[in-house]
Protein backbone atom coordinates (compact mmCIF):
# COMPACT_ATOMS: atom_id res chain seq x y z
CA UNK A 1 0.00 0.00 0.00
CA UNK A 2 1.09 3.08 -1.20
CA UNK A 3 1.05 5.95 1.53
CA UNK A 4 -0.17 10.38 -0.05
CA UNK A 5 2.67 12.54 0.06
CA UNK A 6 1.74 15.95 1.75
CA UNK A 7 3.05 17.51 -1.01
CA UNK A 8 1.43 16.45 -3.68
CA UNK A 9 -1.70 18.97 -2.77
CA UNK A 10 0.03 22.24 -4.25
CA UNK A 11 -3.00 23.16 -6.19
CA UNK A 12 -5.28 24.02 -3.12
CA UNK A 13 -5.85 27.78 -2.74
CA UNK A 14 -3.82 30.03 -0.21
CA UNK A 15 -6.05 31.69 2.04
CA UNK A 16 -5.15 35.82 1.52
CA UNK A 17 -6.04 36.24 5.53
CA UNK A 18 -3.32 34.25 7.07
CA UNK A 19 -1.07 35.61 4.23
CA UNK A 20 -1.85 39.35 5.01
CA UNK A 21 -1.73 38.80 9.15
CA UNK A 22 2.14 38.31 9.08
CA UNK A 23 2.91 41.15 6.59
CA UNK A 24 0.58 44.02 8.76
CA UNK A 25 2.43 42.78 12.31
CA UNK A 26 6.28 43.28 10.18
CA UNK A 27 4.63 46.81 8.70
CA UNK A 28 3.20 47.65 12.30
CA UNK A 29 6.71 46.43 14.25
CA UNK A 30 8.87 48.27 11.18
CA UNK A 31 6.70 51.95 11.91
CA UNK A 32 7.11 51.23 16.02
CA UNK A 33 10.70 50.71 14.96
CA UNK A 34 10.57 53.78 13.21
CA UNK A 35 9.08 56.49 15.52
CA UNK A 36 11.22 55.18 18.26
CA UNK A 37 14.57 56.15 16.81
CA UNK A 38 13.51 59.05 15.09
CA UNK A 39 15.13 62.34 16.89
CA UNK A 40 12.40 65.15 17.57
CA UNK A 41 14.93 67.42 18.99
CA UNK A 42 15.65 70.99 17.41
CA UNK A 43 19.23 70.68 16.20
CA UNK A 44 21.89 73.32 17.51
CA UNK A 45 23.13 75.87 15.71
CA UNK A 46 27.16 76.78 16.38
CA UNK A 47 27.12 80.01 17.91
CA UNK A 48 29.32 82.59 16.38
CA UNK A 49 32.22 83.58 18.78
CA UNK A 50 35.33 85.65 18.58
CA UNK A 51 37.96 83.50 20.44
CA UNK A 52 41.49 84.45 20.55
CA UNK A 53 44.01 82.22 18.76
CA UNK A 54 47.11 83.82 20.62
CA UNK A 55 48.34 82.11 23.51
CA UNK A 56 50.15 83.45 26.81
CA UNK A 57 50.25 87.25 27.74
CA UNK A 58 49.98 88.39 23.74
CA UNK A 59 47.06 91.09 23.46
CA UNK A 60 44.26 89.88 21.14
CA UNK A 61 42.50 91.98 18.64
CA UNK A 62 39.20 93.26 19.61
CA UNK A 63 36.61 94.00 17.06
CA UNK A 64 34.19 97.18 18.55
CA UNK A 65 30.42 96.79 16.62
CA UNK A 66 29.79 99.84 15.15
CA UNK A 67 27.80 102.69 15.60
CA UNK A 68 23.73 102.26 15.57
CA UNK A 69 23.84 105.54 13.14
CA UNK A 70 25.92 103.70 10.88
CA UNK A 71 23.46 101.15 9.80
CA UNK A 72 21.33 102.92 7.64
CA UNK A 73 22.78 101.00 5.07
CA UNK A 74 25.58 99.29 4.55
CA UNK A 75 27.99 99.48 1.30
CA UNK A 76 30.22 96.88 0.56
CA UNK A 77 32.71 97.85 -2.12
CA UNK A 78 34.67 95.45 -4.06
CA UNK A 79 37.30 96.78 -6.14
CA UNK A 80 40.29 94.83 -7.96
CA UNK A 81 43.96 95.78 -7.05
CA UNK A 82 46.48 94.24 -8.84
CA UNK A 83 45.76 90.59 -8.94
CA UNK A 84 43.68 90.44 -6.12
CA UNK A 85 40.58 91.85 -4.47
CA UNK A 86 39.92 94.45 -1.81
CA UNK A 87 37.14 95.16 0.14
CA UNK A 88 35.91 97.99 1.75
CA UNK A 89 32.36 98.13 4.26
CA UNK A 90 31.37 101.88 4.68
CA UNK A 91 34.75 103.05 3.78
CA UNK A 92 36.35 101.26 5.92
CA UNK A 93 39.48 99.19 4.09
CA UNK A 94 39.86 95.03 5.11
CA UNK A 95 42.08 92.93 3.39
CA UNK A 96 40.17 89.96 3.23
CA UNK A 97 37.11 88.09 3.13
CA UNK A 98 37.35 86.14 6.47
CA UNK A 99 37.80 90.11 8.51
CA UNK A 100 34.79 91.30 5.51
CA UNK A 101 32.68 87.99 7.38
CA UNK A 102 33.82 88.87 10.89
CA UNK A 103 32.62 92.68 10.67
CA UNK A 104 29.42 91.65 8.81
CA UNK A 105 28.49 89.10 11.63
CA UNK A 106 28.91 91.79 14.27
CA UNK A 107 26.73 93.90 11.85
CA UNK A 108 23.85 91.30 11.76
CA UNK A 109 24.23 91.00 14.73
CA UNK A 110 23.02 94.91 15.48
CA UNK A 111 20.62 94.95 13.14
CA UNK A 112 19.81 91.80 10.46
CA UNK A 113 17.10 94.41 8.82
CA UNK A 114 19.60 96.59 7.89
CA UNK A 115 20.23 96.78 3.78
CA UNK A 116 23.56 95.26 2.09
CA UNK A 117 24.74 97.08 -0.94
CA UNK A 118 27.23 94.88 -2.91
CA UNK A 119 29.02 97.37 -5.69
CA UNK A 120 32.05 95.91 -7.03
CA UNK A 121 33.89 96.85 -9.57
CA UNK A 122 33.27 96.29 -13.32
CA UNK A 123 36.81 94.18 -13.72
CA UNK A 124 36.19 92.22 -10.64
CA UNK A 125 35.75 88.44 -11.37
CA UNK A 126 32.39 87.36 -10.80
CA UNK A 127 33.68 84.56 -8.28
CA UNK A 128 34.82 86.99 -5.82
CA UNK A 129 31.36 89.01 -6.06
CA UNK A 130 29.79 86.03 -5.45
CA UNK A 131 31.72 84.69 -2.70
CA UNK A 132 30.79 88.03 -1.05
CA UNK A 133 27.58 87.91 -1.63
CA UNK A 134 27.74 84.04 0.17
CA UNK A 135 28.81 85.96 2.87
CA UNK A 136 26.40 88.40 3.17
CA UNK A 137 23.54 86.00 3.23
CA UNK A 138 25.43 83.12 5.79
CA UNK A 139 25.54 86.52 7.83
CA UNK A 140 21.62 86.01 7.14
CA UNK A 141 21.06 89.90 6.21
CA UNK A 142 16.84 90.07 5.01
CA UNK A 143 18.01 92.48 2.09
CA UNK A 144 21.18 92.20 -0.18
CA UNK A 145 21.22 94.45 -3.21
CA UNK A 146 23.94 95.06 -5.88
CA UNK A 147 24.78 98.33 -6.75
CA UNK A 148 24.14 99.52 -10.57
CA UNK A 149 26.43 101.60 -12.83
CA UNK A 150 23.90 104.02 -14.32
CA UNK A 151 25.79 104.35 -17.87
Amino acid sequence: MRRTSPFLRRGTEVDMDSAMTPMIDVVFLLLVFFVWTASFVAVEQVLPSQLSSQLGDQQAETITPPDDSDLDQVVVRIAWRGTQPSWAINDQKYADLESIDRQLQLLAGAAAATPIILHPQSNVPLGHVIETYDVAKRCRFETISFAVNPQ
